[in-house]
């Protein structure tokens, strides 16, 4: 596409950024997106483009929203963080001290870090989640609580894409009493002023930009998949190709979100679905990280204390991940760059979350920056050239 679609604002300092996201669509075959970063809790880069809607034509306006898949889990990691922060929650503490149920099958002792973090052996349920499931939090609640691990938890970690949302909502659901996606609404999206849904209103999702899909063994391959242009990333393993492998099983752990139009679909949006259908847009990302940044405050607004905020980014665990084959690092919920799979930042003391596909988000505290970019065209590559480009480039503008 070319570039002529790209519209916003750009800090004059970040120009050579606006450069790169208009590179995106020119020569990088870029069909919709939207980047955002703030310095110090302050716009430097607000930018969109493309299409929303390559079938219709309709174009990406500066409220587009999208899904933006596992950056989704940021959202609630800032949410279980809250409750940290309140004294409500502990990291150190049993699931089971909070969700009684969760006790069954040997998981009495997985302590709520573990769980966030990725080590309690929970990637997938014996049996596929179904929508349906999804649909009556109680009886998933149930599904949940009876798992037994995949390997004893503490010992490894390995990726839980799409069961560590259920896990870690339910969670907050029987501290809190709300569900996460109206804790998100009232504690997060609406005193910052943003567009966030995890379970979005169907007049919302309406407009929502349509992902321009992958095959699903490319799916798979989005998260673990071939090099791009910045030589970053590996082939996909066997297992990838592989329906039985622990890595399709927790990357397919509810399968009838792979089907075409499913992340464009009001009724599949509705749900609660809270490792990867959060409906956001970058600028509202930003903001968020921007707050965690600051300290967890910005313009007033409170989310976290600065301690709570660096016991939730502090990496928990790091090494060989038993469900994506390669090094990963985990905070509370928060992807950590020190790391094989997805060296997001320079700095190893920033957190995030990339979504599969190509959108990320994450925050550097020391540099005071915050950086969000969403893109409805899926790269078949975890570390998305697009994306690299321009973090790259904001560092650059900062260092200049």
């Amino acid at each position: 596409m070319e570039d002529l679609t790209v519209q916003g604002f750009t800090a004059p300092e970040f120009d050579a950024v606006a450069r790169e996201f208009r590179a995106n669509f020119a020569e990088r075959g870029e069909v919709g997106a939207a980047l955002a970063v703030q310095v110090r809790g302050r716009p430097a880069v607000d930018l969109w483009g493309g299409l929303a809607d390559p079938a219709a034509g309709r174009p990406w306006e500066h409220d587009t929203l999208q899904v933006v898949w596992s950056a989704t889990k940021g959202l609630v990691a800032t949410c279980l963080a809250m409750l940290v922060d309140r004294g409500r929650l502990d990291y150190a503490s049993p699931v089971c001290r909070y969700w009684p149920e969760f006790a069954a099958a040997g998981k009495q002792r997985v302590t709520v870090g573990q769980l966030l973090s990725h080590q309690a052996g929970l990637p997938y349920l014996d049996a596929p989640i179904a929508l349906a499931d999804v649909a009556v939090p109680d009886a998933l609640s149930d599904l949940l609580a009876a798992q037994r691990p995949h390997w004893e938890p503490g010992t490894a970690h390995g990726y839980h894409a799409v069961t560590w949302g259920f896990y870690a909502g339910e969670l907050l659901r029987r501290i809190d009493g709300r569900s996460v996606g109206t804790f998100l609404s009232d504690e997060v999206a609406g005193p910052l002023g943003v567009p966030a849904y995890i379970g979005t209103p169907r007049e919302v999702a309406a407009g929502v930009a349509t992902i321009v899909p992958l095959a699903a063994p490319e799916a798979v391959g989005a998260h673990v998949g071939a090099a791009g242009e910045t030589g970053a990333g590996s082939a996909p393993p066997a297992a990838a190709w592989d329906p039985d492998s622990d890595l399709v099983r927790a990357m397919f752990a509810l399968p009838e979100l792979a089907a075409p139009g499913a992340a464009h679909d009001p009724d599949v949006l509705a749900l609660e679905i809270p490792s990867g259908c959060g409906v956001t847009n970058a600028r509202a990302l930003a903001r968020v990280y921007a707050a965690l940044a600051e300290g967890g405050t910005l313009d007033g607004v409170r989310l976290l204390s600065p301690d709570t905020v660096k016991t939730a980014t502090t990496a928990a665990v790091e090494g060989q991940d038993r469900i994506l084959g390669e090094l990963t690092s985990f905070a509370q919920g928060f992807m950590k760059p020190a790391t094989s799979f997805f060296q997001f930042s320079r700095d190893p003391q920033a957190f995030g979350h990339p979504g599969a596909g190509g959108t990320l988000a994450f925050a550097d505290p020391a540099a005071g920056l915050s950086f969000a970019y969403v893109t409805n065209s899926q790269s078949a590559s975890h570390t998305d050239w697009r994306a690299m480009s321009l973090v790259e480039a904001a560092y650059r503008a900062l260092e200049a």
